[in-house]
C-alpha cells in the first residue's frame, strides 16, 4: 500500500505517515514486506529439520551450500533447519545424526495482528480453543498455476524478495531488466507469491520459538495463532504446520505451551515438537 493511501485511511498527513513508518522500521516494530513463493506443480522448495552432533559447525558449513536457500541453528527437538530448492541428502555431511521431519514447503501465512498485549491475546486464544469442536478434516490448499518464469523474472524475484519496497528504477538498471518486464511480472505476482509484513512491539529480546504441529484442522490452528500480539510466520510443510512465534518472556512461553497441550486435549492438533531459533542465514 502506498503512503498516500495509508495517510487517507488513517486520516493523517503523508509526512506524518512517513515519519511513523521510518520510526517503526528503526525500532523493529515493522518487518517487510517480503515475498515467499507458493507451492507450484513445476517448482518446489523443501524443508528439513535435523540434528547434527555439532550444529554450529553445520551452520557455518551450510553458508553458500548449493541449493540451500535458508538455514538456521536451533535448540530443542532439532538443532538445524534448512530450506532448499531441490531434494538433498544431508546424511552425507559430517556430524549428521537424524532427520526429525522433512517435507515440501507449502504456502506461508502472516496473519494480521489484532491485539497488542499478551494477556488479552491469551484470553482470546483460550476462548478459541474452548469453542473448537472436532469434525471433518479441513481441506488442504491446491497447487498454484505453473511457474513459467524466465531468467529476468527470477532476477526480479531475488532482487525484491527480502524487501518489496525497494526503489524500482536503480534496481532494474543494476540487474539489467526492462521496466516493461517488471510491470508484466508484477501483474502476475499474486498468482505465485504471498507478501508478508511482520508486526511486533519493537523489543529486541524476543525468543523465536518454532513449533512443528500435526493437525487435521490447519485453518483453525492458523486462526488461533493469528490472535498473538506478535506476527506469527506459519508455514505449511508436508502435512504439518511450522509456526514461528516470538515471545518476550518465559511466563508467556509457559502459557503458550499450556495452550498447546489444551489444543492437543481438544484434538485440534495430534502431536507437536519445538525448538528455539538462535541464528538464521538467508
Amino acid at each position: 500500500m502506498h503512503r498516500e493511501k495509508i495517510a487517507k485511511n488513517a486520516k493523517l498527513s503523508r509526512n506524518t505517515v512517513s515519519e511513523y513508518l521510518k520510526s517503526m522500521y528503526t525500532k523493529n516494530i515493522l518487518v517487510g514486506p517480503w515475498m515467499s513463493l507458493n507451492l507450484h506443480s513445476d517448482y518446489k522448495e523443501y524443508v528439513y529439520l535435523m540434528n547434527f552432533s555439532d550444529p554450529f559447525h553445520a551452520y557455518k558449513g551450510l553458508k553458500g551450500f548449493p541449493h540451500v536457500l535458508y538455514h538456521e541453528m536451533t535448540l530443542g527437538d532439532w538443532n538445524t533447519m534448512v530450506i532448499t530448492d531441490r531434494q538433498l541428502d544431508f546424511s552425507q555431511l559430517v556430524g549428521f545424526e537424524s532427520v526429525v521431519y522433512q517435507g515440501v514447503k507449502g504456502n506461508v501465512y502472516t496473519p494480521k495482528v489484532e491485539f497488542t498485549m499478551w494477556n488479552e491475546s491469551l484470553k482470546k486464544i483460550y476462548e478459541h480453543i474452548e469453542k473448537f469442536t472436532p469434525g471433518e478434516p479441513e481441506s488442504k490448499k491446491r497447487l498454484t498455476p505453473p511457474l513459467n518464469w524466465g531468467e529476468d523474472q527470477w532476477k526480479l524475484y531475488h532482487a525484491f524478495k527480502v524487501n518489496v519496497r525497494k526503489k524500482v528504477t536503480p534496481l532494474l538498471k543494476n540487474i539489467k531488466v526492462k521496466y516493461e518486464t517488471y510491470v508484466e511480472w508484477m501483474k502476475t505476482l499474486h498468482h505465485h507469491c504471498s507478501i508478508h509484513t511482520e508486526f511486533s512491539k519493537g523489543c529486541n529480546y524476543y525468543m523465536n520459538y518454532c513449533l512443528l504441529l500435526s493437525s487435521d484442522y490447519n485453518q483453525s490452528v492458523i486462526s488461533l495463532f493469528s490472535l498473538a500480539p506478535t506476527t506469527p510466520i506459519i508455514m505449511e510443510v508436508g502435512d504439518h504446520l511450522l509456526v514461528f512465534l516470538k515471545m518476550i518472556s518465559s511466563d508467556v512461553a509457559r502459557d503458550i505451551f499450556c495452550t498447546i497441550y489444551d489444543m492437543q486435549t481438544k484434538k485440534m492438533i495430534k502431536e507437536f515438537s519445538c525448538a528455539v531459533v538462535f541464528c538464521d542465514y538467508k
